[in-house]
């Protein structure tokens, strides 16, 4: 310490915490959760192309132009490990799905629903895991 009052205090301004890592099982979860969220996003748009070029497909307009931007938001909350979100995801999306196949009165693409629930399923679970992972090893972030 020097001999001068007026000489501002030292500090140590270069600390920078290393980068979380997270476990690969949970990230690979959460990480599969999101993309496929966003695999659905582009899958709507291109639906909502083609319905908009003049052709019908299953009854989507534009408003499901309002779905692709719900489902992207939520799908950025799964990225940033939101469990709410995440459930979120998978609410929407199975809702989505009951009101398409009541309104075309047959489960058409079923097997590709299964796919699209059981990744979200995994964000739900990836998020919770995370967030018990982040509490257990004292991690604030």
């Amino acid at each position: 310490m020097s001999t001068n009052p007026y000489q501002p205090p030292a500090a140590n301004v270069d600390l920078v915490e290393p980068p979380l890592e997270v476990p690969e099982e949970i990230a690979k979860k959460i990480k599969s959760a999101w993309i496929a969220g966003l695999v659905s996003v582009a899958l709507t748009l291109i639906f909502v192309v083609i319905s908009l070029a003049g052709t019908s497909v299953m009854g989507i307009d534009a408003w499901a132009l309002l779905d692709a931007a719900v489902v992207a938001g939520l799908a950025f909350g799964v990225f940033r490990k939101s469990r709410t979100c995440a459930i979120l995801l998978l609410a929407f999306f199975l809702l989505n799905k009951i009101v398409m196949w009541v309104d075309a009165g047959s489960a058409a693409g079923l097997p590709m629903t299964l796919v699209f629930l059981w990744f979200y399923f995994q964000g739900i679970v990836g998020t919770f895991q995370f967030h018990h992972w982040k509490r257990t090893a004292n991690i604030n972030t």
